[in-house]
């Protein structure tokens, strides 16, 4: 992998890792470091690179998909909206706004039926 970066320094591995320089030549030497450094370098190789950029395209792929289905479930819905306001609107019958008139604001309008009064004797 190193190769593949460009065979980068020991010292700048060990800076762009955090860790000291006798560190990463003590990797080197047994040919082995941790599992997280390995990862950490693999995404800078080419590798990495075109698993990261085949991702990016498998995803927006999959984005666009879901974007058709999400317009097309749209336009279903708006039709089927049309066709039930094209039937009738009759209105309904415990609707409180069918008795206020655009003149008439609604603390303007009568109760629907009387208000009893207390009439104390």
């Amino acid at each position: 992998m190193l190769d593949d970066i460009g065979a980068p320094s020991s010292a700048a591995i060990a800076k762009a890792l955090d860790v000291t320089v006798r560190t990463v030549e003590r990797w080197r030497y047994i040919d082995q470091a941790p599992r997280p450094v390995e990862l950490a370098l693999y995404w800078l190789t080419r590798w990495g690179q075109d698993a990261a950029a085949c991702e990016a395209v498998n995803f927006r792929a999959l984005q666009q998909t879901e974007l058709a289905i999400l317009r097309g479930e749209v336009a279903r819905l708006r039709g089927e909206l049309a066709r039930v306001l094209a039937v009738a609107d009759f209105g309904c019958a415990n609707d409180a706004a069918a008795t206020v008139s655009p003149a008439r604001p609604l603390e303007q309008v009568a109760p629907a039926r009387p208000v009893l009064q207390v009439v104390r004797v």
